[in-house]
């Protein structure tokens, strides 16, 4: 029987702490694992504490309710076994055994043996409604790039991949974008826009995703400016930021792929239906 998923009801720092734990027991023995998704926002957010304030000021899961719903961690396939040993056994991490069996190959769940809160790992890429690859281990692994979270820009395209983007997502983009440079190339603590662009110029579905998702997080940008929860000064490094991106995006050449598939558009699915447990 799948364990009930509840969001992370403990305090963000505490949350951060238990968190950092688990990737450092893993970093102590070679295990390479690092997180993702919203929460890694966050912690990469920590040289910009007013990053971290709107992140968790915007709402958004809802107004009162919890910032984060669990731990997204990213793992490498070739190092599956030690993943599962070093969590059940070292770490004394609860496993989803439903889910496990069901869809292990690619993805485990798992939750915090005290706290409760759910973890789950995706092994070798982030399969949604486009993929974002990680690589794979000792040949073109991604995760190495940074510490203890994914690198900027695969946090960018793992929001950038979603289809129906809602506000949580839009804001993530936001945050991000308002800490760190935008930058055609690999560097330390920066958005490498020519990396993103490289793999939309090759996949017109996700182009079409991503750069609908960008002018939607100008949209709700300019409606937190209008409400005042944003202010004009923020405002305009995340919209000048936004527009380098969309303009380092729509400069890469295409691929003859991307070409071919443009020309069919939306007359027929350019997503994958994301079903999700």
């Amino acid at each position: 029987m799948s364990i009930e998923r509840r969001p992370v009801t403990i305090e963000t720092e505490k949350f951060l702490t238990e968190s950092l734990a688990i990737v450092e027991a893993a970093q102590k023995k070679n295990i390479i694992v690092r997180i993702l998704g919203g929460f890694a926002i966050y912690i990469h957010s920590d040289k910009c504490s007013e990053c971290r304030t709107l992140q968790l000021s915007l709402g958004r899961l809802g107004e009162g309710k919890p910032p984060f719903t669990d731990l997204d961690l990213a793992g490498y396939n070739k190092q599956w076994n030690q993943v599962k040993n070093l969590f059940e056994k070292d770490c004394k991490l609860k496993p989803d055994r439903m889910v496990n069996a069901l869809y292990g190959g690619n993805r485990l769940v798992y939750f915090h043996p005290q706290e409760n809160f759910p973890i789950d790992v995706f092994f070798d890429k982030l399969e949604y409604s486009h993929n974002v690859n990680f690589g794979e281990f000792k040949k073109n692994g991604r995760l190495e790039l940074d510490y203890p979270t994914l690198c900027l820009a695969d946090l960018v395209l793992e929001k950038l991949q979603i289809h129906q983007i809602n506000k949580k997502d839009l804001i993530d983009i936001l945050v991000l974008l308002l800490g760190h440079d935008v930058v055609s190339e690999q560097k330390p603590d920066s958005i490498d826009a020519g990396y993103i662009a490289s793999i939309l110029a090759d996949d017109w579905g996700f182009w079409y995703d991503a750069t609908n998702n960008l002018s939607h997080a100008t949209e709700l940008g300019r409606q937190f400016v209008n409400e005042g929860k944003i202010s004009q000064s923020n405002w305009q490094v995340m919209s000048s930021k936004l527009d380098e991106l969309l303009h380092i995006i729509a400069n890469r050449e295409k691929t003859p792929r991307w070409r071919v598939r443009e020309r069919v558009g939306t007359k027929k699915p350019w997503f994958t239906e994301v079903q999700d447990f």
